[in-house]
């Protein structure tokens, strides 16, 4: 039987994720490799040291022994309490385990409990945000980024059980200036010489040196609320996202503003404060165009929550907007900015760049970097590559870099030294810019794969489209995958957990049934926002026959689903049981670490044991992120005893009905 490896806790997935640049003369701008940064966590990087804390490094010890670690705790604690209530307020009671189509919350007993800890799961270089220190007149040479993610691992009833939850730490360290003061030498020691691997030791003993590096920050991004595709069946289920930023000086804790982030609902309330707002947007309007732009604190918010399903259309997510009126700006020059060349595009700038703007837009999850063994990196994080590589490369030759940042749903594109940015076509199911979005900007991009910038979802309160290139109607290149469904979101500004998505039409998938011939589309309530076209597997399909060495990607694969006997399985909570239980195959869009998924889907690899994974090496296939207990915070199993069992509402029901 083979192992269903991607849908359940004890899972370790072998991921796609953006691969270290290690090869002399390019910099490194990720580590990633998990070994390796097991090494570091070992080596004084692991979380506790954040802490001053030594010896074990499980959440319980931390939380008995670090009086800052408890004080963020209890804040969180606190800022989930208040979620709960007014979710419970709205008519959106929550629940820690239950098998009910009902809201879950994070069982915050995570957070002190001996059987988890929080691991290091990447290594991030930010020497570009130099930029912005140099805003703040902040010393040093940019950052240095250490991602955390929650694990947990114990034994039950003889058993061990293991797994993580969508649960992130970011510790921020600013990298100390050369000895005269400039920027060239910290930028280069990120580039290994054609003798140098990119190792533990080359990295303590260069770029992480820790005598260069002073703590700043801890930055949390955490789903914290989820509802199941059971209760949101036309959303195809939701998530809330807890962010925050801590400052931590010996045992005293302090809670900071957000980046660039407003408190949308104490300005709105401030006549005075808006104004103010307004005042800095029109002096500093041409910083905002480039990105590179520092907003006052006093508008700023200390905690914020950013929403999914369709999150890059939700209004909860464009923060700027109920504040701002475009017509105020009509009377600036937009011919000379780069990105915006209109109100619109000015405002949506500005929604961009808040924090759940930016982790709800070209996004995985909410995240933007998870964990190799645990999903992909985001789509936005594999176009910054090359801009953070072209950055770090000039600095360390002493050249002005491009300093121009682009909107997190953008695709890569070439950063010429000209200070030119020369876009990559979207691929498919990718974001674009409808046409009349698109206008409203300087220089963007096309669609690719002769596919079509198409709208699938709009928001009351929001001016941008969701949009994705999509193929046409009837298009003979249909593939497992494609979204088939148009709707719009009633918003809820005061209540975004009671936004409404309403189905408005189909475009895609007309089969009637499920067949291996044509294509139908599946509906939201299974789990599938934006609707999925499906195709069973053929033969053909299950030797994967169209998969050749040397010859472009197919669009889709034969992956994994589980169906009727594995969702049971995963009710009992016995999940390491579910690994050996059978399971069925079905047509998934193909995906790898150039290709990814569309928004609210991610890209999972194929079990060792799948007959013929050999052939596919290195592609995957899309699953709606959900679907996963390692992003999803309900119903895992825990060291603690639960009358409750888990939601038999997780898997697919195609293959199922095939």
């Amino acid at each position: 039987m083979m192992r269903l490896a991607i849908l359940v806790a004890v899972a370790a997935i072998a991921v796609f994720g953006v691969p270290a640049a290690h090869a002399a003369s390019r910099p490194v701008t990720i580590v990633d490799d998990p070994p390796l940064l097991a090494k570091l966590d070992a080596k004084g990087f692991g979380f506790a040291v954040i802490f001053g804390v030594g010896g074990k490094d499980d959440l319980k010890s931390l939380y008995d022994a670090a009086p800052a670690y408890r004080a963020i705790v209890e804040t969180v604690s606190a800022d989930v309490v208040g979620l709960r209530a007014d979710m419970k307020a709205g008519g959106r009671p929550l629940y820690e385990v239950t098998d009910g189509n009902v809201g879950r919350i994070i069982d915050m007993r995570w957070l002190e409990t001996n059987a988890a800890r929080f691991r290091l799961v990447g290594v991030v270089n930010r020497i570009d945000r130099r930029d912005f220190a140099e805003l703040g007149k902040e010393p040093g040479c940019g950052e240095v980024r250490f991602v955390y993610r929650l694990a947990y691992s114990f034994r039950k009833s003889g058993k061990f059980l293991a797994s993580r939850l969508p649960f992130n730490f970011n510790a921020v360290y600013r990298v100390a200036a050369d000895a005269d003061g400039g920027y060239t030498g910290a930028a280069g020691r990120w580039t290994p010489q054609l003798d140098e691997a990119v190792d533990a030791g080359w990295l303590t003993g260069g770029p992480l040196e820790k005598a260069s590096l002073s703590f700043k920050q801890l930055e949390l991004n955490a789903q914290v609320v989820r509802f199941p595709s059971g209760q949101e069946t036309e959303f195809g289920g939701q998530a809330a996202y807890l962010m925050r930023i801590f400052g931590i000086d010996g045992a005293a804790v302090s809670e900071k503003p957000l980046e660039n982030t407003p408190d949308t609902a104490r300005i709105a309330e401030d006549a005075q404060l808006k104004a103010k707002l307004a005042d800095y947007v029109r002096a500093n309007a041409a910083a905002i165009d480039l990105g590179v732009y520092e907003i006052p604190d006093e508008f700023l918010a200390k905690k914020v929550i950013s929403w999914s399903t369709f999150g890059s259309a939700r209004q909860a997510n464009h923060p700027f907007t109920p504040l701002i009126n475009p017509e105020e700006f009509a009377d600036l020059d937009y011919s000379k900015f780069s990105l915006a060349r209109s109100p619109e595009a000015l405002v949506e700038r500005l929604d961009n760049g808040a924090c759940q703007g930016c982790h709800q837009a070209g996004s995985t999850a909410g995240f933007h970097f998870i964990g190799l063994d645990d999903g992909t990196t985001s789509p936005h994080l594999h176009a910054e590559i090359p801009r953070r590589e072209a950055w770090l490369q000039a600095t360390a030759e002493g050249k002005q870099p491009n300093r121009f940042r682009p909107l997190s749903f953008t695709p890569p594109a070439v950063w010429k030294a000209t200070g030119e940015v020369a876009y990559a076509p979207a691929e498919t199911a990718m974001p674009c810019l409808v046409p009349e979005d698109a206008v409203r900007f300087g220089s963007t991009w096309q669609c690719g794969g002769r596919t079509i910038c198409t709208p699938i979802a709009t928001a009351s309160g929001v001016r941008t489209k969701l949009a994705q290139c999509l193929l046409p109607k009837d298009s003979p290149a249909m593939f497992s995958g494609h979204p088939c469904l148009t709707g719009t979101i009633a918003s809820n500004a005061a209540q975004p957990f009671n936004d409404r998505y309403k189905i408005t039409g189909q475009f895609a998938a007309f089969a009637p049934a499920i067949s291996r011939t044509a294509y139908t589309c599946r509906p939201p309530k299974i789990g599938v926002p934006g609707g999925f076209a499906y195709r069973g597997c053929d033969g053909k399909d299950l030797a994967f026959s169209a998969f050749k060495a040397g010859k472009p990607m197919p669009s889709e694969i034969c992956g994994l689903v589980g169906g009727k006997k594995f969702d049971l399985c995963v009710a009992t909570n016995n999940f390491d049981q579910c690994l050996g239980g059978a399971v069925n195959r079905g047509n998934r869009p193909a995906c790898s670490a150039e290709h990814f998924c569309r928004e609210d889907y991610m890209c999972q690899s194929l079990p060792s044991d799948t007959p013929g994974a050999a052939k596919v090496k290195g592609i995957g296939f899309c699953s709606p992120t959900y679907f996963l207990f390692q992003m999803r915070i309900d119903n895992h199993a825990t060291p603690w005893a639960s009358a409750e069992r888990a939601t038999m509402g997780a898997g697919f029901r195609a293959a199922e009905e095939e």
